[in-house]
């Protein structure tokens, strides 16, 4: 599963959503797509070079963060939950949180990355996928609230600090010795949940509330 993701396996899948975007002759969700799969990418491969200065992380783990291959699958999964119908959403957003939770413990499990490295993916693709979502064309009840925006940008950099001061206390070695595993995996799942869930939330139809008021 971590060996499939690369250049040629992320530029199909990311084309089969934009092509789904196009056959929905929805040139905003394409460029909302585009713009989360490139900027998203983009932005983890600028970081790891340059965020590398970690005290107690081997030499092979000192340019992991963040992950490259957590910022491929969230990304991938926010796009599909953004181009997929309405009714199907909340599927789509389990799915791909799934996806993203098995490939951030895979990568912990073979020792590819720290917890943290996985986090640091999931909030880049996160926060560009919510950015894209700015240009697709939705009705004014159903925009991203302000708050909801504010919130999302402090988070991001509030977890960005955190993973830039983190120390690990135990060396690598131990933390793959699968006696943290499962909290690491439970961690994992519930941030890549919860990514999913304020991105399927924020894109939602919310007329109903919005009539009420």
């Amino acid at each position: 599963m971590l060996t499939a993701i690369a250049v040629t396996s992320f530029a199909f899948i990311g084309g089969l959503i934009v092509l789904w975007s196009l056959l929905q002759w929805r040139l905003d969700l394409v460029a909302a797509v585009v713009i989360t799969l490139v900027g998203s990418v983009a932005t983890s491969e600028y970081l790891k070079p340059t965020l590398h200065a970690r005290e107690g992380v081997p030499n092979a783990l000192a340019q992991g963060f963040p992950s490259g291959h957590s910022t491929v699958a969230l990304a991938l999964g926010l796009s599909f939950v953004l181009v997929a119908p309405v009714r199907q959403r909340t599927l789509a957003a389990a799915g791909a949180a799934i996806y993203a939770a098995v490939m951030g413990a895979g990568l912990v499990f073979n020792a590819w990355h720290l917890p943290s490295d996985v986090g640091g993916g999931f909030c880049v693709a996160t926060a560009w996928a919510a950015g894209a979502a700015q240009l697709v064309k939705r009705p004014l009840d159903r925009a991203i609230p302000g708050w909801l925006v504010a919130a999302a940008v402090v988070l991001v950099v509030l977890a960005a600090l955190a993973a830039w001061h983190l120390r690990p206390g135990l060396s690598f070695t131990v933390i793959t010795s699968h006696r943290r595993v499962l909290e690491d995996a439970i961690g994992i799942a519930l941030t890549a949940v919860a990514c999913c869930a304020a991105f399927a939330y924020a894109i939602a139809d919310r007329s109903a509330s919005a009539t009420r008021s």
